[in-house]
């Protein structure tokens, strides 16, 4: 048993005993997403085992695993929003220690890894209160866990979980797939060794069967949610056909704000973003002309209807404008940070991490909503990738060459 991570563990519960006391037990009034999580929780605890017709009405757009869970709890408990926030704490523990105890034993990474985790602002605010994110996170941290180790069917499980609790984590098993696909055609180019190749090594099928697993919910509710909560929160179907790239100029800023540069700060490898541009100017170049023409012909802005009042796109988009950063100036700030995250996830060495980042930020361009708190799953999945030296592109020593710093192929996990 690892010390290191047995220690760590009693730490993260005493922390979590001292918030439970400093937030009053759980006892407090409800907050903000609470007000309607607590009765669509109600509504599911009259059936155990939902019916088509309850999953047909239920009133919220999230897929119901979390609401399920909250049913039974209410079921058991009683309409009590704090056994509900205590079964989310629960749930962000087990979370934590999966994180702990599937970590490598002996990674330098580790503490700040956790911390990075930890630290993200909306981690605690989505554990403390009856939220559905950590539920789906901790199917996705799972089905990850699994995927390193090989257990594909169990990730695939662990992974339609996630997607039941939260439909945009169906990301997550779509970028394993990626990765896959990326591997065999690195292997060998060819179209006909490609296929010969997809049915040798069948480790992509489980995860490509858990992105499916979002067709029987679109299919009993004719779209990505039911109608009628579509409908309220002015989600309706001519928006279905959009896309929204300033919500991608955004995640892929909150991405930097969250990950890339605290890990700059930290590890010191800021010479391979300062040589990016002459290691890869091909990239470079094009990431450019991309950002520019994105900046200036799609902004950023956050959606604003008679449901969703809030002006921010996030925290980020929030401490900018409050200190006087507007405008396309804003706009110039988001795209030198999408720059920054571009140049650390794509290069010759692509990975799972570029592929978790390349599909989670295409994805979120078809969010209803801009917001920080949609980058946290996949922030996590980066820092816990980011302890697997494998899957860490600046693993290599310092001594080695710069070009196979730069353009090493990772081995696959």
């Amino acid at each position: 048993m690892s010390s290191r991570k047995l220690y760590t563990s009693i730490v993260i519960l005493i922390l979590f005993v001292t918030i439970f006391f400093l937030k009053q037990n759980f006892l407090g009034e409800l907050y903000q997403d609470e007000n309607h999580y607590l009765p669509t929780a109600v509504f599911f605890s009259k059936e155990p085992v939902p019916s088509l017709d309850l999953l047909k009405s239920y009133n919220e757009l999230n897929t119901p695993v979390p609401f399920i869970l909250g049913g039974w709890t209410v079921s058991v408990f009683g309409e009590n929003i704090q056994c509900l926030r205590l079964l989310t704490y629960a749930v962000s523990f087990v979370l934590l220690m999966t994180f702990v105890w599937s970590s490598p034993d002996n990674s330098k990474r580790f503490f700040l890894c956790l911390a990075g985790l930890m630290i993200f602002p909306n981690y605690y605010l989505c554990s403390v209160y009856y939220y559905t994110d950590i539920f789906a996170m901790l199917g996705v941290l799972a089905g990850t866990v699994a995927y390193l180790r090989k257990t594909h069917w169990w990730g695939m499980l662990f992974f339609i979980a996630a997607v039941s609790s939260r439909q945009y984590m169906l990301a997550f098993p779509a970028a394993i797939v990626a990765y896959e696909f990326l591997e065999l055609l690195k292997k060998d180019f060819s179209i006909p060794k490609f296929i010969s190749g997809l049915f040798k090594d069948l480790t992509w099928l489980p995860y490509a069967l858990a992105v499916l697993s979002i067709l029987p919910w679109v299919l009993l509710w004719k779209g990505p949610a039911p109608a009628a909560v579509m409908a309220d929160q002015y989600y309706d179907s001519d928006k279905l056909i959009q896309y929204n790239f300033g919500y991608v100029i955004y995640s892929s800023a909150c991405l930097a704000i969250y990950y890339v540069i605290p890990e700059i700060l930290i590890t010191k490898k800021l010479r391979y973003f300062i040589e990016y541009p002459k290691t890869h100017p091909g990239f470079f170049i094009t990431f450019l002309v991309l950002i520019a023409a994105l900046i200036t012909l799609f902004p950023a802005k956050q959606a604003y209807n008679p449901y969703f009042t809030w002006p921010y796109l996030g925290y980020v988009d929030q401490l900018l404008m409050t200190i006087g950063i507007t405008g396309f100036i804003k706009q110039v700030v988001f795209g030198l940070l999408m720059l920054i995250t571009l140049m650390r996830f794509i290069s010759p060495g692509f990975n799972l991490a570029g592929c978790v980042v390349v599909i989670n930020i295409l994805l979120l361009g078809k969010a209803q909503l801009s917001w920080d708190k949609y980058s946290l799953p996949m922030i996590m999945v980066l820092w816990f990738l980011a302890m697997f030296d494998y899957h860490w592109p600046f693993s290599v020593s310092d001594n080695q060459s710069e070009k196979l710093l730069h353009n090493q192929n990772p081995v696959r996990g």
